[in-house]
């Protein structure tokens, strides 16, 4: 009998994670979807000039996204799984607090940026309407980070399919009425996420998990930052990354950024899948079969590097042809290059996984703000002489310095410790 109970358990379990990795898959989907696909759709719709106005601007406001979080991802986990209802209300407060100050640290950045090129009439107002958008698409993804971290996977699923599927039904409509441009569809996004947020809002207020609502003190605030402050720097560092030699392409050569962001926009798909593949592994990297599962996982990583550099590398003409249709054509001479930066995101995204799981993640910050470091002097010594190649040039100087500095590092760690069958340190 005792034997049956377990088989039906297992079963269960079974049944359980099988229901998680499909709403799972159909969460990354529909987000692939409406941050992707939507992008490769748009450059065939948008002028090159506007699309990469448009798209350099969603760049800015991720940013400020990233600013907005905070690393308060790792703290909500935390509080919801030890069930700390004053914490979690606690953390709510902090986050629109983090929300209002990347609206106004980002709106004066945007504001300084948008004078230093002479497009302020022409960039700021779009920006800032896409920039409150993104405040509100923050908070809206603290409220799903809680069922994300219970296990139902359904509400985010659901949540971020109705905001996906909107944008892709919008823009088609925007299509059928002839009105595509740069600010209908940063108007189409705003009014996505203030549904969302919305959405989300309701579904969080049945939790009743911030019940309580603290007065919270200045002097209370500051430590709930410095725990998050690792994790939120070094995202804003890795993000910075992808931003800074865009924002020399905005500055230096304005004539050639809708092609450069049309293969930011592959480096950044590439992204999400390492992200996938990280969300997933992580968790594994401990117990009997960690072993098995870091091979997998560095295989898997290869494999992926594989599958996106030998087309990116060899097959530009094509791969454009496919993403971008006859727009960006000036993309497929500099798309191997982009390649390469692709690839080396694969590396980055397998080794830093390794170092946050050992308790390093100190060193991936080190790395990235040596990389960003190396970005700039490189710039300045290759950007004068070689334009836009320099730009790609200094990129993959940086994520080189990136990837060997972190590689380096795990070398150095005991053996002990590198044995994935132990626990973190």
């Amino acid at each position: 009998m005792e034997t049956g109970f377990r088989a039906a358990h297992a079963g269960r379990s079974r049944v359980a994670f099988v229901k998680d990795f499909l709403f799972n898959g159909f969460s990354f989907f529909a987000r692939f979807a409406g941050n992707s696909l939507v992008f490769f759709w748009l450059a065939r719709l948008l002028d090159e000039a506007e699309f990469g106005r448009l798209s350099f601007l969603f760049l800015l406001t991720n940013f400020a996204l990233v600013l907005m979080d905070f690393g308060l991802y790792f703290l909500v986990v935390e509080a919801v799984l030890r069930a700390r209802y004053f914490r979690i209300a606690a953390l709510l407060k902090v986050k629109y607090i983090t929300s209002v100050l990347g609206l106004v640290l980002m709106g004066g950045a945007g504001f300084a940026l948008f004078s230093l090129r002479g497009q302020l009439s022409e960039d700021y107002l779009p920006y800032l309407v896409l920039l409150l958008s993104t405040a509100m698409l923050a908070v809206a993804q603290h409220y799903l980070y809680h069922f994300r971290v219970q296990g139902r996977y359904q509400i985010e699923t659901f949540s971020q399919t109705f905001y996906s599927l909107g944008i892709l039904l919008g823009i088609g409509f925007l299509v059928f009425l002839g009105e595509v441009s740069l600010w209908t569809v940063i108007s189409l996004f705003a009014f996505l996420r203030l549904l969302l947020l919305l959405v989300s809002r309701g579904y969080f207020s049945r939790l009743h998990l911030a019940a309580h609502h603290p007065l919270l003190h200045r002097k209370r605030i500051f430590p709930y930052l410095k725990r998050s402050a690792l994790y939120g720097v070094t995202a804003l560092v890795g993000y910075a990354l992808l931003l800074l030699d865009s924002t020399l392409m905005y500055l230096l050569f304005p004539g050639q950024l809708a092609m450069y962001q049309g293969g930011v926009r592959i480096v950044l798909m590439v992204m999400m899948l390492t992200e996938v593949l990280t969300v997933y592994f992580l968790p594994r990297l401990r117990g009997e079969r960690a072993e098995v599962h870091r091979q997998y996982y560095l295989l898997l990583c290869i494999l992926l590097a594989v599958v996106i550099g030998v087309p990116l590398w060899g097959f530009s003409e094509q791969v454009v042809r496919l993403l971008y249709g006859h727009a960006l054509e000036g993309l497929v001479q500099y798309l191997p290059c982009f390649a390469v930066v692709a690839v080396l995101r694969v590396g980055l995204g397998y080794l830093g996984t390794l170092l946050t799981f050992h308790g390093f993640h100190h060193i991936r910050l080190h790395s990235l703000v040596l990389a960003l470091m190396a970005l700039l002097f490189a710039a300045g010594l290759l950007v004068p002489f070689l334009d836009v190649a320099g730009v790609l040039a200094a990129v993959i100087v940086a994520h080189l310095v990136a990837v060997a500095y972190q590689a380096w590092w795990l070398k150095q760690i005991p053996s002990r410790q590198t044995g994935m069958g132990g626990q973190p340190a």
